[in-house]
């Protein structure tokens, strides 16, 4: 009771840490809004295998649409807003952390060791920044099922013959992976074998074929029954899904060009919060006890593998790393747990100096990570709030309450696949308010002809403007300036 009093407590707190924020910060331009835009859309034309943009199958966001069916469940249940968006995330980052202070305490049967470990993960920037824990975005979901998956698969692997029950309930925790992000649920899978075959238990795996065959069976099937009935709903998906997902990722960046260390060299410094305590890995994994030892190198074969695998694609980016923060987190605080034993050890055989001077450096060098890791939460991820188009929002909040029913909106977007106009955040508002009887109409340029209460927050646009009113950020204006400033004030 008293353990489970702590977790409990320290999900409070991690809640606290990741939810609790004095304004709704406002959907990311990439990705986040995309998604918004298709679970919106499912939201208001009914469930569906295909997941549309503008009422069209969306052929360049081709993952499966288990994330997209959980937020239209989310709006169904809360109505669509940006906190209802983000809700399957915020539960699946608050489950990932749950079952890794669970399964650690089982592990390891150290609940101090568990509760590091999910302060680590939780701290991590790559775990609570964008595409994470805190936007609607398709990681925190597939690290969750992943995550679960490989902690059940531990168990199995050590068993002389794991039962069907628990292998049917790994394959279907990976396939559920899979329909979140396709074959990215199965990349850590992989990990897994080069385990077995380092610690000379693969041939017992092999006398369990047909039950470990079942679960793989279990894993694949529903994804290719998936592509199969969504390629005779839409035709053209597997194509465009092939080249989106799979080999585009291995042959074209699209992200900023990097090299294939990005990730060693990225994580350590900050995005995985606790990367310093990696550095005394190999020296704890030599003193760890029997149990800790195979849970410390099935965490290394499971991170390792993976991001070996991600350095090889030309397409590289934190979020795709998001897996294997919870194997990362384990390593380190199993590095900690054997640096902490150190800093005792010295000082009960009187050589003070040396365990108050160690203990002093883990003290401070903790105390500098926490104070990065509020940092990053708070100040490092401003980016969103400057989007122009995350201010439409507001400004159609403002229109609604002063009766305003219809507007025009001057919006250029910007060029998304050779294509101009692309505006998926001003077009998620758009949705949303005109649920709520707000109609807002876009044109991309201002053109002769228009009436009515003109709108918009491109600054290349209300540059020109000359009579127009400010709300915010944006600027709002009558394409007819006469009584502009009463009509307005009376809307």
């Amino acid at each position: 009771m008293a353990d489970w009093l702590w977790v409990l407590l320290f999900l409070a707190l991690a809640a606290a840490f990741l939810f609790v924020d004095p304004r709704t910060a406002p959907l990311a331009l990439q990705d986040e809004a995309r998604n918004a835009n298709n679970a919106l859309e499912m939201y208001l034309t009914g469930p569906s295998l295909v997941t549309t943009f503008g009422f069209q199958p969306d052929l360049w966001n081709t993952k499966p649409p288990m994330l997209i069916w959980l937020m239209d469940l989310s709006m169904t249940l809360f109505g669509p807003s940006e906190w209802s968006m983000r809700l399957p995330s915020a539960l699946a980052a608050l489950g990932t952390l749950l079952a890794s202070v669970l399964f650690t305490r089982r592990t390891t049967g150290s609940l101090a060791v568990a509760l590091t470990a999910g302060g680590m993960l939780l701290l991590s920037p790559g775990f609570f920044g964008e595409h994470g824990a805190r936007t609607a975005d398709f990681d925190a979901l597939l690290t969750l099922f992943v995550t679960l998956a490989l902690q059940r698969l531990f168990f199995a692997v050590h068993q002389a013959r794991p039962s069907v029950a628990s292998l049917l309930l790994i394959g279907a925790l990976v396939a559920a992976g899979a329909l979140t992000k396709s074959i990215a649920a199965f990349i850590p899978m992989v990990g897994v074998v080069f385990y077995l075959i380092a610690i000379g238990r693969f041939g017992r795996v092999l006398r369990q074929t047909p039950r470990f065959a079942l679960a793989a069976a279990t894993a694949v099937i529903p994804l290719v029954v998936f592509y199969v009935l969504r390629e005779r709903a839409a035709p053209g998906y597997v194509a465009a899904a092939l080249t989106n997902d799979l080999a585009g990722r291995f042959s074209q960046s699209l992200n900023v060009p990097s090299t294939p260390l990005f990730y060693l060299t990225s994580l350590p410094v900050g995005w995985f919060i606790a990367g310093p305590f990696l550095v005394a890995a190999p020296l704890a994994f030599s003193k760890l006890p029997s149990r800790a030892k195979l849970l410390f190198f099935y965490a290394l074969a499971i991170a390792g593998f993976s991001l070996l695998v991600l350095s090889t694609a030309t397409n590289r980016a934190l979020q795709y790393a998001l897996p294997v923060f919870p194997w990362l987190a384990i390593i380190a605080a199993l590095s900690l747990r054997h640096l902490v034993g150190m800093v005792s050890g010295a000082w009960r055989s009187n050589r003070r100096v040396e365990a108050i001077t160690l203990g002093t450096a883990l003290g401070l060098t903790g105390l500098v990570l926490v104070q990065q890791s509020i940092d990053w939460r708070y100040h490092r991820f401003p980016e969103r709030d400057f989007y122009p188009q995350a201010s439409y929002g507001d400004l159609f909040a403002t229109l609604a309450a002063r009766g305003t029913t219809a507007v025009t909106v001057v919006d250029p977007g910007s060029l998304h696949l050779g294509r101009p106009g692309y505006a998926p955040l001003l077009r998620w508002h758009q949705l949303v308010w005109r649920e709520r009887g707000l109609v807002a109409h876009r044109v991309m340029a201002e053109a002769p002809g228009l009436s009515g209460l003109l709108a918009s927050c491109q600054p290349a646009v209300i540059a020109g403007w000359t009579d127009a009113q400010a709300v915010g950020s944006c600027e709002v204006r009558w394409s007819k300036p006469v009584g502009r400033s009463a009509a307005l004030s009376q809307r």
